[in-house]
């Protein structure tokens, strides 16, 4: 939950001879409809799942923020100090928005029927995350957090199973088989620039 895995997942994971499965019943959920769509491709349907990392930067429309930054700027400024879940070393593979948006137009223009992509473009911890968002908002820390402990700051299935999880993926296939040419490479410079404090407040 706290350290970085070693794990790292492929996109060969929900090939049609996979009998991969996840451990929790959200993410199993997640994982039986994304074969029901690729399957729907032998009945002549042109699918194509992209199964996205940890997303930030500025959306155009409402809400403008993602979930997971959005949620430690919020605990951070109601609290006055940033934390992360115990140690914040595990890893999530991340993507900057317009790379995402991109990546769909490719998707729609290139992609073969039942493909399946990870979206990602980096990876960080979220000691790392969690310690750039401290410097841009001036508060201190980071501090870790327990989610047993009284002090609800944030539910603890969502500290457990997001903010406290890994979640590393390789983006091979949108590369490869479409082409794919991310142009943002840090989550760390984009929290560092002005666009924070807007991105995060609704």
């Amino acid at each position: 939950m706290v350290k970085p895995a070693e794990t790292i997942f492929q996109e060969d994971l929900l090939d049609p001879d996979s009998a991969w499965e996840p451990d929790h019943p959200i993410r199993r959920a997640r994982v039986a409809v994304d074969r029901l769509v690729l399957a729907a491709a032998e009945q002549g349907v042109r699918t194509t799942v992209l199964c996205h990392s940890l997303i930030y930067g500025n959306a155009r429309g409402l809400p403008r923020d993602s979930v997971l930054i959005a949620a430690l700027v919020r605990q951070a400024r109601a609290a006055g100090v940033v934390q992360h879940v115990g140690a914040g070393g595990n890893i999530w593979s991340n993507v900057h928005l317009d790379d995402v948006a991109d990546l769909y137009l490719l998707a729609l223009e290139k992609s073969l029927p039942g493909t399946f992509c990870f979206v990602e473009n980096g990876e960080e911890s979220f000691a790392a995350i969690t310690k750039a968002i401290a410097r841009r908002l001036g508060l201190p820390g980071p501090r870790p957090w327990n989610p047993d402990s009284a002090d609800s700051v944030w539910h603890p299935e969502f500290a457990m199973h997001a903010l406290g999880a890994n979640s590393r993926v390789r983006a091979v296939r949108a590369r490869d088989q479409l082409g794919w040419r991310p142009r943002h490479h840090s989550i760390i410079d984009w929290i560092a620039g002005a666009t924070l404090d807007e991105a995060t407040r609704r």
